[in-house]
């Protein structure tokens, strides 16, 4: 029998966001989080043009790398205007560093195939 869903437990289960340490060589550990429900669509909207098309002069991973990355007490690590010192980084750690994000945010290969396509 399925739990009763009522508006206290929604808030307390779903409302803790969820982070991850990755190690990368050299470096030490960033933490990548769960973006909340804002910080996607602003993620979504950086990334898409105004007809539905993704952009195809950004870095995606990058993008998400700044919304997701922190450090060890929570501060965001990148802001947008880190953007092209990203995408001109190593594909390694931005690589590593996206792949749990998109795990954490439900980020398919799926839903950025069909955005390349629209």
């Amino acid at each position: 029998m399925a739990t009763k869903i009522n508006k206290a437990n929604f808030f307390a289960k779903m409302g803790v966001l969820h982070r991850e340490p990755v190690s990368l060589s050299g470096f030490g550990e960033v933490f990548i989080k769960a973006l909340t429900a804002k910080e996607n669509e602003e993620f979504e909207q950086i990334i898409v043009n105004s007809d539905g098309k993704m952009k195809t002069d950004i870095s995606v991973k990058a993008v998400m790398v700044i919304k997701s990355a922190e450090d060890a007490d929570g501060n965001k690590l990148f802001t947008m205007d880190d953007l092209d010192q990203l995408s001109e980084m190593p594909a390694a750690p931005i690589n590593k560093m996206f792949a749990v994000a998109s795990r954490l945010n439900n980020v398919t290969d799926a839903d950025i195939e069909e955005l390349t396509k629209n």
